[in-house]
């Protein structure tokens, strides 16, 4: 919970001055299910509790699905009673990726047969907006070179600053700040890609890890060689046939 919220705060701080206020329901369509979001509930006597959990969804019109955060039965019952204040952070690495905050409140709790949080969808969500340009999805697989062993990836997204990819879910911890070089191989010419830079952020998608780079001056060029390569498939950027 620590690392995601601590994520949340520095890039919202970054990208402070592009805050804005959006209709609700087309902003959360941009969270990804199953992503890890981070709950803030306050009580009636102004007690703060932060803690993180995973989005599940909406209905579409005026709720919106949490599943209940794991904690102990003093915390469920101190925190988390219906009309309780809640603001969700979430973050939606779509586009231009964004910084999604909703402030409501809590309408229902279900205990079986999936625990979950139920909340109403406030007329008008914030977004902080994370990027000066959008990220292109992407069929692309990818390596990074460790001491130990070669971790395979999938790329998510690309752009010419960064992209997001995927590990396997018992893969090993990469830190924030860590240097990196994804490598990614052109399937006829076999020639390397090297997307260099420094890891800027985790997340937990259900059972597979997300990690987004920053990429560095070299990885820039590398990406911007890439991407000349890429052309799109109907749905995403892939190499071209």
């Amino acid at each position: 919970m620590s690392q995601q919220l601590s994520q949340i705060k520095r890039r919202a701080m970054e990208s402070r001055t592009r805050e804005q206020s959006k209709p609700s329901l087309p902003g959360l369509m941009e969270i990804t299910h199953g992503s890890e979001v981070t709950l803030s509930v306050k009580t009636p006597i102004g007690r703060l509790y932060q803690v993180s959990s995973v989005f599940i969804g909406t209905n579409g019109r005026d709720k919106l699905f949490i599943e209940q955060p794991k904690v102990n039965k003093v915390e469920r019952e101190q925190f988390f009673q219906l009309g309780y204040r809640m603001t969700i952070k979430a973050v939606s690495e779509k586009g231009e990726g964004a910084l999604v905050n909703v402030r409501t409140q809590i309408s229902h709790i279900i205990t079986e047969p999936v625990p979950l949080l139920v909340v109403d969808i406030p007329p008008q969500i914030d977004v902080v907006q994370l990027r000066k340009e959008p990220r292109y999805s992407v069929n692309l697989e990818g390596k990074i070179v460790l001491p130990s062993r070669t971790l395979k990836v999938v790329l998510k997204d690309l752009s010419t600053s960064g992209c997001s990819f995927f590990i396997e879910a018992n893969g090993p911890t990469i830190e924030i700040n860590n240097a990196v070089t994804v490598e990614v191989v052109h399937p006829r010419t076999d020639v390397i890609y090297p997307l260099t830079g420094k890891v800027c952020n985790h997340q937990q998608l259900g059972v597979n890890k997300q990690l987004g780079i920053d990429f560095d001056e070299s990885g820039q060029h590398a990406v911007r060689d890439l991407m000349n390569k890429l052309m799109f498939d109907g749905s995403k950027l892939s190499f071209k046939q």
